[in-house]
């Protein structure tokens, strides 16, 4: 069941992560806008993302739901694929209904734009320097997060030294209004050792972790006393 919480901007803790440094050439993005790349500044703490965009004016602004897209994988078009379309298809609902049920502990999920709803995009890719297309989006039903996710003992589809990237773009949900961005390499986890998968439940500990990291940014900036910090979910 949703729970109502008290309403908060989402962008002011992370803005206070990062240094004032600008980065240089990076790498190609799958949804994030060029005067938001432009604008990518370094996280500074280890919880922080690799890389963050903050608009300016979002400090003060009130949002009390949050609506996630069905999260997109994208990849350069001649590339070869390391991960089969049916293992692509399941890792987005996995991810999507595990984010869902971790960012519905604190805020309600709404399933259309609404007045106080931040909307939220999440791209997966490889890391790379060469231009991305969609490639695969995942079939979720938003208004049941609950849904479950697949936990079987078949062989995880990540391979060794896979440089996975996860970029996210929250805008306002009515307007449209971009109100951030952040870059995270490995799901967010400071190392990453595809070799270590051997299932898809190791994969989604990943998936989750990765959800409990973007609800701890969220609850460190609401002034939250019992934030809790994610685990590495392989250790």
């Amino acid at each position: 069941m949703l729970r109502r919480l008290v309403p908060c901007a989402l962008f002011a803790l992370l803005a206070a992560c990062t240094t004032p440094q600008m980065t240089g050439e990076g790498t190609t993005s799958a949804i994030l806008p060029p005067e938001v790349q432009a604008g990518l500044q370094p996280g500074e703490s280890a919880l922080a993302p690799d890389l963050l965009y903050v608009a300016p004016g979002v400090q003060g602004r009130n949002y009390d739901k949050v609506m996630i897209d069905p999260i997109i994988y994208f990849a350069t078009p001649a590339a070869k694929r390391r991960i089969s379309p049916d293992d692509r298809q399941t890792l987005l609902n996995n991810f999507h209904i595990l984010m869902g049920r971790e960012i519905g502990k604190d805020y309600l999920l709404a399933i259309e734009p609404q007045r106080g709803t931040v909307r939220v995009q999440f791209a997966l890719m490889a890391e790379t320097t060469e231009p991305v297309a969609m490639d695969t989006v995942a079939m979720v039903a938003r208004e049941d997060p609950n849904t479950q996710v697949v936990v079987d003992n078949l062989a995880s589809p990540i391979a060794p030294g896979a440089d996975l990237l996860v970029e996210s773009l929250w805008t306002d949900a009515v307007t449209g209004e971009v109100l951030g961005a952040t870059v995270d390499r490995h799901f967010g986890q400071g190392s990453f050792d595809g070799g270590s998968f051997k299932s898809w439940a190791e994969v989604n500990r990943y998936l989750e972790a990765y959800g409990v990291l973007v609800r701890y940014r969220i609850c460190r900036f609401r002034g939250g006393t019992d934030c809790t910090p994610p685990q590495a979910p392989l250790s």
